[in-house]
């Protein structure tokens, strides 16, 4: 596309930059990176350590600039120094009975000092089995990246990941690519989404809006295997891939620029050669983005009973989420 972004190091400090606050000068949210997915078996040990491996591998991304963690039923975080926390998640991973859920959050704040604001380094995951509130099960990953690391490590770094993630775990869905980030475990709206969220969304098609928690309360009276929308990497099972027809006629439909990954128990589909954020501004049209999201449309959940969004009056929660989800038809 001949008005596609390329994402340069100047760029990304940009984005790095950006924020979003309410009228009291609260952050509610940035952009940058995000890889999320969604999957099952979360109650056995063998997932939840494989959970905790992939803590190691964004450790290991992120060694130097990570300062806090979450321990199991606590609200108060705790500083990181050196690796040791890592041995924690493993430990409870091991010994945790099945029944009960395991949490993690890992943060990297700026000067390593706590600030009650969204953080570009974070990844927080959530482990559980069925419950009567949640029959099918689903657990989650979600990990943030600045922009300045994806320009510096290009593109591939989050494919890859989503590769080695994806195949890892008994997966359902997810995506990877530009993201409104929040603050793990916290953020569930306010009154001021409206002028902190919304507008970044509305303008940046490309954008993708990450509270899988959020999104797993909401789509619970589903089959749970419907995905929440489309990024520039998005990741569906082999179920899913049998109700769309199969990989050779998604492939068919898509076109050579939107090639298509084979992975341990489903595929990746790809909208383009990079992560575009588009803006209807300027009239920055996706059209990768936009076909993908004409191909996946049949496998989107759509029966929200609150909507993605906490919005005040007079926004109906419920059609601002649908609009959402229909960014790109």
């Amino acid at each position: 596309m001949s008005d596609a972004m390329h994402l340069t190091k100047e760029l990304a400090a940009q984005i790095d930059g950006f924020s979003f606050a309410n009228g009291h000068g609260f952050v509610e949210t940035r952009i940058g990176f995000a890889v999320e997915l969604f999957f099952l078996g979360g109650s056995e040990s063998r997932t939840r350590l494989i959970l905790c491996d992939m803590l190691r591998q964004y450790h290991a991304l992120f060694t130097d600039a990570l300062s806090h963690f979450l321990k199991l039923n606590t609200s108060r975080l705790t500083k990181i120094t050196g690796s040791d926390y890592l041995d924690y998640y493993e430990n409870i991973a091991r010994k945790l009975s099945s029944t009960e859920p395991m949490d993690a959050m890992v943060f990297g704040y700026p000067g390593k000092k706590v600030v009650d604001e969204p953080t570009p380094l974070s990844i927080s995951f959530k482990c559980a089995g069925p419950d009567p509130m949640s029959p099918l099960g689903r657990s989650m990953i979600c990990a943030y990246f600045p922009a300045s690391f994806v320009a510096e490590r290009g593109y591939g770094i989050l494919l890859d990941l989503t590769k080695r993630w994806a195949s890892s775990v008994e997966l359902l869905h997810g995506g990877a690519g530009y993201s409104l980030l929040f603050e793990h475990g916290v953020f569930a709206g306010s009154n001021t989404v409206a002028e902190t969220v919304l507008p970044p969304l509305k303008r940046f098609p490309g954008l993708d809006f990450s509270d899988p928690l959020h999104f797993e309360v909401e789509s619970d009276l589903g089959d749970g295997r419907q995905i929440k929308s489309i990024n520039w990497l998005t990741v569906i099972n082999n179920e899913i891939v049998g109700k769309l027809g199969g990989q050779g006629a998604l492939a068919k439909e898509l076109g050579e620029t939107c090639p298509i990954h084979g992975i341990d128990g489903g595929l990746i589909i790809q909208a383009g050669s990079e992560p575009q954020l588009g803006d209807v501004n300027r009239g920055l049209v996706l059209d990768d983005y936009r076909r993908v999201a004409k191909v996946l449309e049949p496998v989107r959940f759509n029966d929200y009973r609150r909507g993605l969004f906490v919005l005040p009056e007079p926004y109906d929660k419920i059609e601002e989420t649908r609009r959402w989800l229909r960014r790109f038809e």
